[in-house]
């Protein structure tokens, strides 16, 4: 074998060994990305877990949970807390949205979490009145388009 077959093997061999870094690194990178969406999925499902039990036990706030999503009247009080609860939720389907953009979250679950919020819009007068007074101001502009953006009439109003 001459010197310059031997550099031109030296050469293949390398070029072989480049590629399959390439072709690990692809592995490894799709097996991290999967990884991600697992984690990102449990977490945001601990993450309503915990909001939907957060109260669970606490008779009085339930029921101004169910006053304040019927359109009843509330005390100041029972307005903050209805008001509070409700950015928690808003927070919790900006995250929502973000893991989804950035691919993190499955489209299916996504379209089916925002159909049942739209659901609850229409269903609870207080959920539509504190959404359309002040929710819509918290929310990112992909929760906005999630919630209203399928709608065939305005939900806020003029």
């Amino acid at each position: 074998m001459t010197r310059e077959q031997r550099r031109e093997l030296i050469e293949a061999i390398g070029v072989v060994a480049i590629v399959g870094s390439f072709i690990f690194l692809a592995l490894e990178i799709s097996q991290n990305s999967e990884l991600m969406k697992a984690q990102s999925r449990t977490e945001m499902a601990q993450d309503t877990v915990d909001l939907l039990t957060l109260n669970v036990g606490n008779t009085d706030f339930i029921d101004v949970w169910n006053r304040g999503n019927a359109g009843e009247e509330l005390t100041d009080v029972e307005q903050t807390q209805f008001a509070l609860t409700y950015s928690g939720w808003i927070w919790h389907w900006n995250n929502l949205a973000y893991l989804h953009r950035v691919g993190l979250y499955d489209e299916s679950e996504y379209s089916l979490q925002f159909n049942i919020i739209r659901g609850e819009l229409d269903e609870f007068p207080g959920f539509k009145s504190f959404w359309c007074d002040i929710g819509r101001l918290a929310a990112s502009p992909d929760v906005i388009d999630a919630i209203e953006g399928t709608s065939n009439d305005d939900l806020c109003g003029p």
